[in-house]
């Protein structure tokens, strides 16, 4: 016999029990949970045997790239680790296992994001960077290259750049400051960028 949970937005995640989990293991759920939390190594590697396949491919399920998968129950388990408790009910720890594994996969998309910002501002800077030293020697510096291709923005537009670049404003903010959406930020400072890069060329 085999219990299938669903949530929405998701694969089954498959565990289990009964007659099935008996030929498995004479370890019942409850006895399993509770080791688990003494931190026996055995509790842990049944916990594995059992259960690792099914978190898989739910974190597949819930992640961005399903190439995360691995990573987010790597994740998952040292959350499961740290607040395991006994469980008695097979369709209660299901739901818990699946609660873990989407707070980690949020979590890890959020990480993603927060990265993916981090290289792009890292990305202009370079950018800047090559710019002003390949127009060496000169009268600008990398600063006061950027800062000259800034103030030849329209204030507004200048002030989008600061933001974002400068400050670290997230897209999110910079969207709520401005009443619109990220998705409009994000149009927007895209072309704001290929700009300050033309003004930065006449300017060298």
């Amino acid at each position: 016999m085999t219990l299938t949970l669903t949530a929405r937005n998701s694969i089954p995640l498959r565990l289990v029990t009964g007659e099935e989990a008996s030929k498995q293991s004479a370890c019942s759920l409850s006895d399993l949970t509770g080791r688990m939390r003494e931190g026996n190594d055995e509790a842990w590697h049944e916990f594995h045997r059992r259960y690792y396949v099914a978190l898989l491919r739910y974190a597949a399920s819930r992640a961005a790239c399903p190439d995360d998968a691995p990573e987010i129950v790597q994740q998952a388990y040292l959350r499961i680790a740290r607040h395991i408790k006994p469980f008695a009910d097979e369709e209660d720890f299901c739901y818990w296992l699946m609660c873990v594994v989407r707070c980690v996969a949020l979590d890890h998309q959020r990480g993603v994001v927060r990265r993916a910002g981090l290289l792009e501002k890292f990305a202009l800077w370079r950018e800047l960077r090559q710019n002003s030293m390949a127009g060496l020697p000169g009268a600008h510096d990398e600063n006061s290259l950027a800062q000259d291709a800034l103030m030849k923005l329209p204030a507004e537009d200048a002030q989008l750049l600061r933001l974002k670049y400068y400050e670290g404003w997230s897209v999110n903010q910079i969207a709520t400051d401005a009443s619109t959406t990220p998705k409009a930020i994000e149009n927007r400072l895209a072309r704001l960028r290929q700009r300050l890069r033309e003004i930065i060329l006449r300017i060298q």
